[in-house]
């Protein structure tokens, strides 16, 4: 199993199926290391793109990305998150999240540009990593 700390950079796969297909997991990516008192992290997810529907254009991805990307992909800062980082700790813990390999430098950048580009990501979203994500 891979070690995960709920740093930037890293990357887990979160259960995201519907009950038709519940073992059916996304692609998360954290984007900042933990902050406040509440150990908390942003993360954003990455969805396939779909022909037949919208996708954010703000930040494409692309197989080699990274290794658990196969398909063209987006990421989908609509459905960003913050979340406790021992909250994703536990769910490493207990089979529930799947830790993944770490993205690089490179689409980290691209990834986190996407984040102000995009108007689908929400207000919340933009002020946390505005003070939180940037140097």
């Amino acid at each position: 199993m891979r070690m995960f700390l709920p740093n930037r950079k890293a990357s887990i796969l979160v259960p995201s199926g519907p009950a038709h297909d519940p073992d059916r997991k996304h692609l998360f990516i954290v984007l900042s290391d933990p902050v406040t008192d509440e150990k908390v992290v942003l993360l954003v997810s990455i969805s396939s793109v779909k022909p037949d529907r919208w996708n954010d254009e703000s930040c494409l991805l692309y197989p080699g990305d990274h290794s658990f990307i196969k398909k063209n992909s987006f990421v989908d800062y609509s459905s960003a998150r913050i979340e406790p980082g021992d909250k994703l700790l536990r769910g490493v813990k207990s089979g529930k999240l799947i830790p993944q390999d770490p993205v690089s430098d490179d689409v980290f950048e691209r990834i986190c540009a996407g984040v102000m580009a995009s108007r689908r990501t929400p207000r919340n979203i933009k002020q946390f990593f505005l003070i939180h994500c940037t140097d």
